[in-house]
């Protein structure tokens, strides 16, 4: 078997500069095998693979003990990704007993049917030790609604296909594959052999396929199951989403504004909707695949919501805040169904001093926001674009983005009264699920004392040339004679 270590060290130093995002522009050009395999220095002797797809989007955890197998300490340990999913994975994390792992694109052969991943663990395993890991993924698209058209009141079905098996580099003992549904409403799924009994077995809302003993590595992912369960909720894909968040130290704020472009991808309708039917049903209030209603939980104290669309305002919305919580709850001018787009804005302010520290010179910030806020439905993102106005005269400006950016860019941003221009960041990730709500983007820059009073002096100026001119011209005599 051909090592992995004596390419992989020429390759890795390359492949590192590619994101999880960003990997089909990775290069190719290199001479690599069709088929790589990673050494045979692990070995998995347990391993429970859970699958979570209560949300329109999959959530895959699995953990296990691994074992060094080798005679020498390990630190590489790689994950199989197969190929046609590389590009639904929004995120792929890995952590152990220690804590979080490094996680970067180990292999990108676009001949491969098969990509890999690295994790680096924190310590090198020593020979013939055991440690736990967990490898967490979230996987988009990976939801079909079947049947693709349904009457306006008739239930939402979606359909998940996967394998029996969790892929793995290295041979598994012992494992089973749990998955979990949303409900008990699972009309259709696949029956397989496992010895004398036949998989799944069923508790709930969960299904388990397994316990397997000694799987493979060239067995890949074994069978392929299918599995149509009930949906009661809309499939909500953001295909883009542009946040604007602008900060005012004159004024204390800082202003937040968000862009969404919606869509359903949720069963879509075989008849012409029915605005009378849809108002009947209003009254026992059904569950339903068109959404009808959003819910934006915001940071508590914030102020001066508002919510609009293409036409302008939209007054079915309500906004409560309190010291406690603030919520945004907004109504879209029409449900939207499966197949139906909706696109909005919302916006809302705060105190700038809840999100700002200073440091001892007074000079140096640090700001410290939500990543992304958006609605607590469960939600995906095609592509968000996320935009952080400073105040005139800040410099020396760094940040740290809590996700896998495609793009990033520095500029200028002019207002009114700006004279050298704001300095501005514009950050831009795909293929984002809403559990990256949880995380803080932070942000630090140098603001003088003086750049404070910038703008007063500019208005200031302003004004006082503006009375001199007028002034001036007064005085000129524009009299024909005496």
């Amino acid at each position: 078997m051909r090592s992995l270590r004596n390419w992989g060290a020429l390759l890795l130093p390359l492949t590192s500069l590619f994101s999880l995002s960003s990997c089909s522009s990775a290069d190719s050009t290199l001479a690599l095998p069709k088929d790589p395999t990673p050494p045979q220095v692990f070995k998995n002797s347990n391993l429970l693979r859970t699958i979570d797809i209560t949300k329109p989007y999959v959530r895959e955890t699995i953990a296990m003990v691994i074992d060094n197998i080798s005679k020498e300490p390990q630190a590489e340990y790689y994950v199989p990704i197969p190929k046609g999913i590389v590009e639904n994975i929004s995120y792929l994390e890995a952590r152990g007993e220690d804590g979080p792992h490094v996680v970067n694109l180990a292999v990108f052969n676009p001949e491969s049917e098969t990509q890999y991943y690295r994790v680096l663990l924190n310590a090198p395993l020593l020979a013939g030790k055991s440690t736990r890991l967990w490898i967490t993924l979230a996987q988009t698209d990976r939801l079909t609604p079947v049947p693709a058209l349904i009457g306006q009141t008739e239930k939402q079905f979606l359909q998940w296909t996967g394998f029996q098996y969790a892929a793995s580099a290295y041979v598994t003992e012992k494992q089973k594959t749990k998955i979990k549904f949303p409900n008990n409403e699972v009309p259709d799924y696949t029956v397989l052999k496992n010895g004398e009994s036949d998989d799944p077995t069923k508790a709930g809302s969960w299904y388990t396929y397994g316990p397997y003993k000694t799987v493979k590595p060239d067995q890949k992912g074994g069978k392929a199951i299918t599995l149509r369960f009930e949906y009661t909720s809309p499939v909500i894909k953001m295909t883009r989403m542009e946040r604007h968040i602008e900060v005012s130290h004159w004024g204390g704020n800082i202003a937040f504004e968000e862009r969404y472009w919606m869509t359903n991808l949720g069963a879509k309708l075989k008849d012409t909707f029915s605005r009378v039917q849809w108002a009947s049903t209003n009254y026992y209030n059904p569950p339903t695949s068109a959404i009808k209603q959003l819910t934006f939980p915001l940071i508590p104290g914030a102020q001066d919501a508002y919510f609009t669309d293409e036409i302008g305002n939209v007054s079915t919305s309500h906004f409560r805040s309190n010291i406690r919580e603030a919520h945004l709850e907004l109504k879209p001018r029409y449900p939207v169904f499966g197949g139906w787009n909706y696109s909005f804005v919302v916006g809302w302010n705060h105190d700038l001093k809840n999100f700002l520290r200073v440091s001892q010179d007074g000079e140096r910030y640090v700001l410290k926001i939500p990543f992304l806020e958006g609605p607590k439905d469960s939600v995906t993102y095609d592509e968000i674009e996320i935009t952080i106005v400073l105040p005139e005269g800040a410099t020396d400006v760094k940040y740290s983005p809590p996700i896998t950016l495609v793009s990033q860019e520095e500029y200028l941003h002019y207002t009114f009264m700006d004279t050298l221009g704001r300095a501005a960041i514009k950050m831009k990730a795909v293929n984002v699920v809403d559990e990256q709500h949880k995380k803080e983007l932070i942000v630090t820059y140098r603001y003088p004392t003086m750049a404070l009073y910038r703008k007063p002096f500019v208005i200031f100026t302003g004004v006082l040339t503006l009375f001199t001119f007028s002034w001036l011209v007064s005085k000129i005599d524009l009299r024909i004679g005496k």
